[in-house]
């Protein structure tokens, strides 16, 4: 959490002269997937790629929005990283770590949410295209954070713990390998090539 309280000042208080906002919809539904889509396209290209700086560019995006809004983006971005819970995903993820527990897997979600649409869908229906990407840049970069912004800055406006009404799907979906297995080796052969000392 250290660059994140470095981005968003892990004593900020809320500003004495701008009351807080206190009237807001605790609502489950989701933003628009094309408003939602722009707003991360928007904060990667900002940060031309900087997972770390797109953290900042986002809190400065859902700062333009209402509180009721950055619910809804919550609502969806929660959306998403349950719809990635998948068991062919975390297989994959595991051989790129050689290892990954839950929030190893939580967090990788969330970074592959901050890529983008394209690469969300591309990765989420075929996680093998993940071999695609830079060694460097999918095993050195620090994916905790993104998942944090919209809380953050709903706390920010309103000086309250922001709602999470929209229920998230937590089980893990799909063909459940066991480690240890040949399963991964069977499943992803491209990337057990390309990381062959992690399975």
């Amino acid at each position: 959490m250290g660059l994140f309280n470095k981005l968003f000042g892990g004593t900020k208080k809320i500003s004495t002269t701008t009351p807080p906002i206190t009237n807001f919809t605790a609502s489950d539904a989701l933003m628009d997937e094309e408003k939602f889509w722009d707003i991360i396209q928007t904060t990667r290209s900002k940060a031309n790629g900087d997972y770390e700086q797109q953290q900042e560019e986002l809190a400065g995006e859902l700062r333009r929005l209402t509180p009721d809004e950055i619910i809804l983006f919550g609502n969806r971005f929660r959306y998403f990283r349950g719809l990635a819970n998948t068991w062919e995903l975390w297989g994959a993820v595991y051989i790129i770590e050689g290892g990954c527990g839950d929030d190893c897997f939580n967090d990788f979600r969330e970074w592959v949410i901050g890529q983008g649409r394209d690469f969300y869908y591309n990765t989420i229906n075929d996680p093998e295209t993940l071999v695609e990407v830079d060694s460097d840049i999918i095993e050195d970069v620090d994916r905790e954070g993104l998942g944090y912004v919209p809380a953050t800055v709903f706390k920010e406006l309103t000086g309250q713990r922001m709602p999470y009404p929209y229920q998230e799907k937590m089980e893990t979906t799909g063909y459940e390998w066991e480690e240890g297995s040949d399963a991964l080796k069977q499943m992803f052969p491209k990337l057990s090539a390309k990381y062959p000392h992690n399975v």
